[in-house]
């Protein structure tokens, strides 16, 4: 019996390797896809669809919507974040979902990564002279860094949602919320004149598959 829960051990972490070895298909080609355009946007301070999106985003100034999309931007940063991130590391580690929390953990180094493809793309921010500025942060533009932050933290949490809330009403809040906060961030950056729409798509086209090899370290389970 104990051979044979060995062997068992043994073909589970292959299993696991084999896993994370060979992820879906469509995360090199986003990857791919965000090599593609740090380059150019390490060559064009922006591009055409970047000022015309820029317009039309900022011709929103209903007050609601715009306190709408600061909330949601505020909540991407500390300390609200890192609560949010210690609450739900916590929660897995309660259920004991030791993988989870790990991954978890794991995958706000990609925080890093972004600060550091900042420096190697080095774009300038939005100009006055093209758009209206409001925040004038001392980064480089590409990627935004609000929008990695969205998807790190809630991005995980809404999909982990499913497996550590227990009732369907609670798990679709939770949800709806995360996904509030990363969609209203995303326009927020925009709106803020702080980011380009291409400074935005290009943070989720580099966070999005980098999260799903990070989840490889999990195992599988079912989500709800």
């Amino acid at each position: 019996m104990a051979s044979m829960a060995r062997g068992q051990a043994k073909a589970g972490v292959r299993g696991r390797l084999v896993l994370m070895a060979r992820p879906p298909f469509w995360v090199w080609p986003l990857l791919a896809g965000f090599v593609v355009t740090a380059v150019l946007a390490s060559r064009f301070a922006y591009f055409p669809a970047d000022l015309w999106t820029s317009h039309r985003v900022q011709d929103l100034e209903a007050a609601p919507y715009v306190r709408a999309v600061e909330v949601a931007s505020a909540l991407t940063e500390p300390p609200w974040v890192v609560l949010a991130v210690l609450l739900a590391t916590a929660t897995l580690a309660w259920q004991r979902l030791w993988s989870e929390a790990l991954a978890l953990v794991v995958a706000q180094a990609i925080r890093a990564l972004n600060a550091l493809v900042k420096e190697l793309v080095d774009r300038p921010r939005p100009s006055p002279t093209l758009v209206e500025v409001r925040e004038f942060p001392d980064t480089g533009s590409f990627p935004s860094g609000h929008v990695v932050s969205a998807l790190v933290a809630y991005g995980l949490i809404f999909y982990v949602a499913g497996l550590v809330v227990p009732w369907p009403w609670a798990r679709w809040l939770v949800r709806v919320l995360c996904l509030y906060v990363i969609a209203f961030t995303a326009m927020q950056r925009i709106h803020s004149g702080a980011h380009w729409l291409s400074d935005v798509y290009g943070a989720a086209i580099m966070t999005v598959p980098l999260l799903v090899l990070v989840w490889k370290l999990a195992p599988r389970r079912r989500y709800s």
